[in-house]
């Protein structure tokens, strides 16, 4: 079992880690956070419970540059529930590592959100909805965003969300790094990251077991 600190974790989130009685990575951790650091596009098959929202937010949060001030990260999630989920680990962590962190949800106001905007966050979350309709504002400034995370991949494949996601992701910026978390990967998941992807390294984590293994992209 590898530690939080030889997967490359800073020392300040692992004394907070450790202060919520999280001691050592899940198997996902383990395999997912050196490979984001790398840089590396991810497909990780994951179910919820397998530690995988501090799988993506350990390594992308940590990569964040806070001396800049504008969208760097942009999380895209199917729900506002998991978004709210995510966004409140997040600020726990941004909180440590001085990054700005913005959920963009249903329940508050375009206005009070484009105020919010303004600021430049680094880090943006929302559902598919929501980011493009502020994309087509102008108020989310989608080119500068360097790394996307894809949580629940499958479940916005039922909802209907394709093409929204697939709409956000051509925005940003060219070498952006892709980072696609999902409970099962259907065929137009696949095409999915075969479309945006570069040589992406695919991790499974199914109980106790990971297994990791490069995707050649053809």
């Amino acid at each position: 079992m590898k530690s939080f600190k030889t997967l490359g974790v800073c020392d300040e989130l692992i004394q907070a880690l450790q202060k919520q009685g999280i001691k050592e990575p899940t198997p996902i951790q383990e395999q997912s956070i050196p490979v984001v650091f790398k840089g590396n596009d991810v497909i990780a098959k994951a179910q919820t419970g397998t530690g995988k929202t501090l799988a993506f937010l350990l390594p992308i949060l940590q990569r964040v540059h806070t001396d800049v001030h504008q969208e760097q990260v942009l999380i895209i999630a199917p729900t506002r529930e998991l978004i709210k989920q995510i966004a409140d680990e997040a600020k726990e962590i941004g909180a440590i590592l001085n990054v700005d962190i913005l959920p963009l949800i249903g329940g508050k106001t375009i206005e009070a959100q484009l105020q919010q905007l303004g600021r430049r966050p680094q880090v943006i979350l929302g559902t598919p909805g929501r980011l493009l309709d502020h994309a087509k504002r102008g108020s989310l400034h989608l080119d500068c965003i360097r790394r996307v995370v894809l949580d629940e991949a499958d479940q916005m494949l039922h909802m209907g969300f394709l093409p929204d996601i697939e709409s956000l992701i051509s925005q940003t910026d060219s070498n952006r790094q892709l980072l696609l978390f999902s409970a099962t990967i259907p065929d137009k998941i696949r095409n999915l990251a075969k479309a945006y992807m570069s040589k992406p390294v695919s991790v499974t984590a199914e109980g106790k077991h990971v297994t990791l293994e490069s995707i050649d992209q053809r």
